[in-house]
Parts: C-alpha cells; structure tokens; sequence
C-alpha cells in the first residue's frame, strides 16, 4: 500500500532512471526550433535597421549604436549602481504581489463565500489603470520606497491571483478521492498529488508575475524616483537621448533574460525533470 501512495500519483512514470540520450529526432526538433529563434532575432534585428534608416538617427538609433552605447554603459558605475537598485524592489515587489496573490487566490479556489467576496475586487483591480493605483498608492503612502514597492506590488496581484485560483481549481479531484481509497495521509496527498498538478501553474505565475512587476517597478521609478533603471531612462528621454534610452533598457532586459534562463529554467529543468523519458 504504501508503495503506491509513495510514486507520484499525478506523474506518468519514467523508464529510464538517468539522463538517456536524446534521440535523433528530438536532436532534429531541438535543431529546428534553434533555426527559428536565430531567424526571429534576425528578422528583428532587420526590422529595427531598416526603421534606423528610414527615420533620424535622433529619433531611432541603429542597433550598432545602441550596441556602442551600451558597450560605454556596462564601463560606468551607474548602469550597475541602478540595476541593483531596481533589482532591489524588483525582489521586494515580486515577493510581496505573488505572496498577496496566492493567500487570494487558494482563499478564492477552495471557498465559494471567499470566490463571490473577493470577485469584485479583482475585476477591479484588472480594470483600474496601473497609473491610477500606483499614484493612489504614492499619495496615501508617500512617494518613498515603501510606496514604490507597494505600488508596483498591488497592480499584479489581481492578475496573479486569477490565475492561482484557476490553477487550483483544475487539480483532478479523482486522484484525491484515489488516494483517500488508499487511506494516503495529508502529507503524501500534498507532495505525491495536489503538488505535481499545480507545480506548472506556480511557475507559469512566478514567470507572468515577474514579468509584470519589473515593468511596474521602472514606471513606479519614471513616476516618483530619484534612482533606478526607470529613472534613468526618463533622465535620458528628457535629455532626447534615444540611444541611451535603448541602450538602458536592452541592458535591463539581458539582465532580466539571464534572470529567467538562469532561474527560472534551472528551477523547471529540476521540478519537471520527470517528465523527459
């Protein structure tokens, strides 16, 4: 008995118990789609010099001047002195959004009273305008840190918490009743069934949810802060510095792509390695 509520219900079964080499197919597949990601970064890259050439250089920049710039950015203290400083309420604002959203959203999945309460609150939470929550919140708060990182944290939440909710309620209520058939306790029906199922929509959530808030945050910085990458990028937008403008933000996101390559996938290559067979 306790061999079968010990296997990972929810998971099909491996059979191989290491690494096995990837067929010639798959490697076919793998080489396909690595074909038409450097194809859509070129295709990009073609698009963006053929709008450098049509309009001003003032206006929109090439992408080897933008490359130039950032060369010259990554050298200063400032680039690297306002990363960590976003990164800074990045962190805090992720933490405090996705923790908010999945106490709302479980409350809303596994109690109907909760589900018809809150209801109101996250159709208007996703209808408010983020400008309009994030200068509510500066003016009860104040325009410091803690209204900067509350701000930007409030207006994923509704987003988060919707998802949650219907990640949990999509949990396939057979094999609980399964594992109860098999007098399974709590714990191993939390880790062996209901973990397995909402695993990939935890994950999915925390990739969405950073993703929101790292925009949050640099418009929580362009609005009412005297550091940071959103700072500077208004800095530069007033000084009609379009190449710095870019060149700051495409440093941003390779920080942000390294983030989610080395994060986010090392996380989703250990909690689903059961599913490569």
């Amino acid at each position: 008995m306790s061999g079968v509520v010990d296997a990972p219900l929810a998971a099909p079964a491996t059979t191989t118990t290491g690494t096995a080499p990837a067929s010639p197919a798959r490697r076919w597949r793998a080489s396909l789609e690595t074909r038409w990601t450097l194809a859509s970064v070129a295709a990009l890259i073609g698009l963006w010099s053929i709008a450098a050439l049509v309009l001003p250089p003032s206006v929109f920049p090439s992408p080897l001047r933008v490359l130039a710039a950032m060369a010259a950015l990554v050298q200063t203290r400032e680039l690297w002195s306002d990363t960590a400083t976003t990164l800074g309420r990045i962190l805090m604002a992720f933490a405090l959004g996705m923790g908010a959203a999945l106490a709302l959203g479980t409350a809303m999945a596994v109690s109907r009273r909760a589900g018809a309460f809150f209801r109101v609150w996250i159709v208007c939470g996703i209808t408010l305008p983020a400008i309009v929550t994030i200068l509510t919140v500066y003016m009860v708060v104040g325009m410091n840190e803690r209204g900067g990182v509350l701000g930007a944290a409030l207006t994923v939440v509704p987003f988060l918490a919707i998802n949650i909710r219907e990640g949990i309620k999509s949990i396939d209520t057979r094999l609980l009743k399964m594992g109860q058939i098999f007098r399974a306790s709590r714990s191993q029906i939390a880790r062996r069934i209901v973990a397995p199922q909402i695993a990939p929509m935890l994950l999915a959530s925390a990739r969405f949810g950073l993703g929101l808030v790292w925009k949050m945050v640099l418009f929580v910085e362009l609005l009412g802060r005297s550091d940071g990458v959103g700072f500077r990028i208004e800095y530069y937008f007033q000084l009609f510095d379009m190449t710095n403008v870019l060149a700051y933000a495409l440093c941003f996101v390779v920080v942000m792509l390294a983030i989610e390559v080395g994060v986010f996938g090392v996380l989703e290559r250990r909690i689903f390695r059961w599913r490569r067979g």
